[in-house]
């Protein structure tokens, strides 16, 4: 697990580390604040465009969509309950397709980056558990060059980059970038990687995309950060930011959870185009002091919605959310996903519809797209998948 820096040490996180919905070994703190203590929710309005884009709408019938249908001829699940180790996932992150036949995927359970072809079999795992030169300590994502078959996997503080040889994958560089992956979400295109950080050592940057060579060189920073004085708020929506890059026009798209809108930036930086989700619904986090320390917790009494995914294939960004089933108040352990939804934006212009359901199920949401196959997951109930949908 990534370690907390130093001015953190007066500051009580009660979301997990490596997404807010995926619960791992962190202390969760209930939220009692005082009559006397001040209780902040997050998003402020301030950091809430305003959602008037009815492109975006939540629509059943949707023109230009008539192609969005889940009636695939052939499915390929990867994934049992017992079996073949390599057969057998944990939560899957950051999954990438490399647009010849291969998936990439973070498994946060076990620690591994693995690669599979559009046939469900392993290949290999890319680098292996341990703290020797290119060894994978504490991963936190990873992402791929497709064009220079590398895989470039953020773990803490560093990077490893391997290349791909056949069906193995050797180490080529280890890099210490500038400004460290936060939250292991990356991408890449036309030689240069882009990351997601937002330092608490130095907050009066308030950036959070960092742009890097292959080489590791860190070429620019931008993106601004949520915008408040306290920088532990700042620091909780950047850790919740999703990055995807779009080699044909050279964009950059970021969305935030809790903030209903899509970002494009040029590969400069420059702000292209934003849009924004009507019927999101921020969940958001209450901030409140006491003792001397900052509490920051997720909002439970919201019901609401989560970015679940954001990725390009072509000339378009796709982004994914869920909403998250309304739990009785006899419930406990988190809460499960219910509808799921999938939006197009053209990467250039902004420009993009309402596609439908993010999937031909509850609980298997959309992660992927690469031409006529569509890659989802498995989230609510029985063991984990990735599963490979080819378009008719």
């Amino acid at each position: 697990m990534k370690l907390l820096p130093e001015v953190l040490h007066n500051t009580i996180f009660s979301f997990p580390f490596k997404g807010r919905f995926v619960f791992s070994a962190v202390l969760l703190f209930s939220l009692h604040a005082s009559a006397s203590s001040q209780v902040v929710i997050h998003p402020t309005k301030e950091n809430i465009p305003v959602s008037s884009d009815s492109r975006f709408e939540l629509r059943h019938e949707v023109d230009g969509a008539d192609f969005w249908k889940w009636d695939s001829s052939d499915v390929v699940e990867i994934g049992v309950n017992e079996g073949d180790y390599s057969q057998m996932l944990g939560i899957v992150w950051n999954l990438k397709t490399d647009g010849n036949g291969t998936i990439y995927y973070f498994d946060v359970v076990h620690e591994e980056v693995r690669a599979y072809d559009y046939k469900g079999d392993w290949i290999a795992n890319v680098g292996s558990s341990g703290t020797g030169p290119g060894e994978l300590d504490s991963p936190l994502g990873m992402t791929i060059f497709p064009d220079r078959n590398q895989v470039i996997i953020a773990d803490q503080f560093i990077n490893h980059v391997f290349e791909r040889k056949d069906s193995s994958f050797v180490l080529a560089a280890t890099q210490r970038p500038k400004y460290p992956s936060m939250n292991g979400r990356m991408c890449a295109m036309n030689g240069h990687y882009y990351l997601i950080d937002y330092s608490l050592k130095a907050p009066t940057e308030r950036k959070i995309v960092h742009k890097y060579t292959l080489d590791g060189t860190w070429v620019t920073s931008f993106g601004e950060a949520y915008d408040y004085d306290d920088p532990f708020p700042v620091h909780s929506f950047a850790n919740d930011t999703f990055i995807a890059c779009n080699s044909e026009h050279q964009t950059v798209a970021l969305v935030a959870n809790d903030i209903p809108a899509m970002t494009g930036y040029s590969d400069q930086g420059e702000t292209l185009w934003q849009v924004t989700f009507p019927d999101y619904r921020s969940v958001g986090y209450k901030q409140y002091r006491e003792d001397g320390k900052t509490y920051i917790a997720v909002n439970h009494e919201v019901d609401g919605s989560v970015f679940m995914a954001l990725f390009s294939d072509g000339e378009y960004f796709y982004a994914v959310y869920v909403f998250l089933e309304k739990p009785s108040r006899f419930s406990s352990g988190p809460k499960k996903f219910s509808d799921s939804h999938a939006f197009r934006v053209h990467a250039q212009t902004g420009l993009g519809i309402y596609l439908g359901a993010a999937g031909p199920r509850i609980g298997e949401i959309l992660r992927g797209i690469d031409g006529a196959y569509r890659f989802t997951t498995t989230e609510n109930l029985g063991f984990p998948q990735i599963r490979i949908h080819k378009s008719q």
